[in-house]
């Protein structure tokens, strides 16, 4: 089929699905909507001239950088976003959550307290051995339990601060040691609080600082929770025939055990309580603070 360039007026041939649609000319470039030409009749065929006829030529593709008439569709609504004022807390997802830290890990601990002083009870009054057993095993998986959550936490909140000199593998793998775990457990928690002051001092934030003598107290008292209840706990399917007899011969000593134990337990419980409480909070402001700063 051939076609006309009303400017030019030169003509080409190109294929039938082109009608309708945008091109150049390639002769001088200008752009028109591609119509079939037909021959109009001459009044003097001797005198008209032939018109200039271009070779058939290829358009590349013009219909593709065709230029519409039609109106340009209107451009999506945006919503304005509000800036959060300053000072506000985040809304994102808290990186150290109280459900985990502090909650469920009262839980948790108040049911193994319970399951082994059960258990302990028992042994004392000589019941059944397979029930001391099973009782002090339900025990040992709430303690075990209880101990993951607080390795956790000490892994995040390391990793919130990103201290260079105690990443939060080193902070937990540590604790693994035999003897020296003791050192590391009171140097790793109470420098964090350490760090962490030094941190948002350095910074100049208005986070409020971590109370350091409340790590102080709770390291000490992780400890001794450690020695006294946590490791005798996991040992004490090999103690348990003998916990009768120690009550039996030598109770005012076995009594003043207990008491003692119980009490650093309870120390331990409310240290830890106030600690991840804090923990928690420090994490997440300090977190919402280095999101708001960049």
């Amino acid at each position: 089929m051939k076609t006309q360039c009303p400017n030019c007026k030169s003509r080409f041939n190109v294929g039938q699905a082109a009608v309708g649609k945008q091109a150049k000319c390639p002769k001088c470039s200008s752009p028109f909507t591609i119509e079939p030409f037909t021959e109009p009749p001459a009044a003097n065929p001797q005198a008209a001239a032939p018109a200039t006829e271009v070779p058939a030529v290829k358009i590349p593709q013009p219909v593709k950088e065709a230029v519409t008439t039609e109106a340009p569709s209107s451009p999506p609504a945006i919503k304005e976003q509000k800036p959060q004022p300053s000072g506000t807390k985040s809304e994102s997802k808290p990186v150290l959550p109280k459900n985990v830290f502090v909650y469920l890990w009262a839980i948790v601990r108040i049911i193994a307290g319970v399951l082994g002083g059960l258990g302990l009870m028992m042994a004392i009054r000589k019941g059944a051995y397979s029930a001391v057993i099973t009782t002090f095993i339900a025990a040992d998986v709430f303690l075990i339990l209880g101990v993951v959550i607080e390795l956790v936490l000490y892994y995040k909140m390391w990793a919130v601060i990103q201290d260079d000199d105690i990443p939060p593998a080193k902070a937990v793998l540590f604790l693994f040691i035999p003897f020296f775990n003791i050192y590391w457990m009171l140097s790793m928690l109470i420098g964090f609080a350490e760090e962490y002051n030094s941190l948002i001092e350095q910074r100049s934030t208005k986070i409020k600082a971590l109370p350091v003598m409340l790590f102080v107290a709770y390291a000490f008292s992780s400890v001794l929770a450690a020695i006294v209840i946590t490791v005798p706990m996991l040992c004490v399917f090999v103690i348990a025939r003998r916990l009768h007899g120690a009550f039996t011969n030598y109770a005012q000593l076995a009594w003043t055990a207990l008491f003692f134990a119980s009490a650093i337990a309870a120390v331990h419980f409310i240290a830890y309580i106030l600690v991840s409480i804090n923990t928690c909070n420090a994490a997440n402001d300090l977190t919402g603070e280095l999101k708001n700063s960049r």
